[in-house]
């Protein structure tokens, strides 16, 4: 959500993510960090990490992309916030050893193939008792099941060239042809961050189809089904 080409405001682009997905502030309680120093790997456009220094927490953005730390220092500015913005890779974190009260990533560790590697320097710099927050794709999704498998792999024929994870890199951004898509099922997540992790939850939101004239279309059903694309995962070091 780099929102370039429309050039948008802070306010029109913090309004846009929260409006669509409108589960986030109830599953990430932004306030609840007033005071704490936050990690976001993976910052994209920044309206994350500013959401948290809006609140009062003290946060540093990371991104693997020149791009991402450019937007995020702009927005920041924007917003009349200071920015602490570092270009870095996730598995080679620059940072000591138990730094973090909180480290956070939304929709980014599932692009890594090697997401062991970035979960072990969560681990590293976090504080004993500190807590992690993630959005991995979600497997057992209408999306996945419904727009990736059926209709595109199944109904288009996909499938007879491609695999159900080429698929899945294919279709699972805004834009097409991303090189790496993992997805998670609630219980392939906790056995993952149980190797370094306690006290894991998971939470299944974001209700979403894709249909050919619309990405990302909204489906009104309780998220309590556990059909939504975002499965959200909290853990404490």
């Amino acid at each position: 959500m780099s929102f370039v080409p429309e050039g948008l405001s802070y306010e029109q682009k913090r309004n846009f993510r929260y409006s669509l997905q409108d589960y986030m502030h109830d599953a990430f309680r932004f306030n609840d960090f007033s005071g704490k120093l936050v990690l976001e790997i993976g910052c994209g456009s920044g309206i994350d990490s500013a959401e948290f220094a809006r609140n009062g927490a003290k946060v540093i953005s990371t991104d693997l992309t020149r791009a991402g730390v450019e937007l995020t220092q702009g927005l920041f500015k924007e917003n009349g916030l200071p920015a602490s913005v570092i270009q870095c890779d996730a598995k080679n974190l620059p940072f000591e050893s138990e730094t973090f009260d909180c480290v956070y990533s939304f929709g980014v560790l599932h692009h890594f193939p090697e997401i062991d590697a970035a979960l072990t320097e969560i681990h590293r710099v976090l504080k004993p008792g500190g807590r992690v927050m993630v959005m991995l794709y979600h497997r057992d999704s209408l999306l996945y099941a419904y727009s990736i498998i059926y209709w595109r792999g199944i109904k288009e024929g996909l499938l007879q060239t491609l695999t159900p994870e080429q698929l899945v890199a294919r279709y699972s951004e805004r834009n097409e042809g991303c090189p790496y898509t993992s997805l998670y099922t609630k219980e392939e997540a906790k056995s993952l961050f149980s190797s370094w992790f306690r006290q894991i939850t998971t939470e299944v939101h974001y209700n979403v189809l894709d249909l050919p004239e619309q990405r990302k279309v909204k489906v009104d059903i309780p998220d309590g089904y556990e059909l939504g694309w975002h499965l959200i995962v909290k853990a404490v070091k």
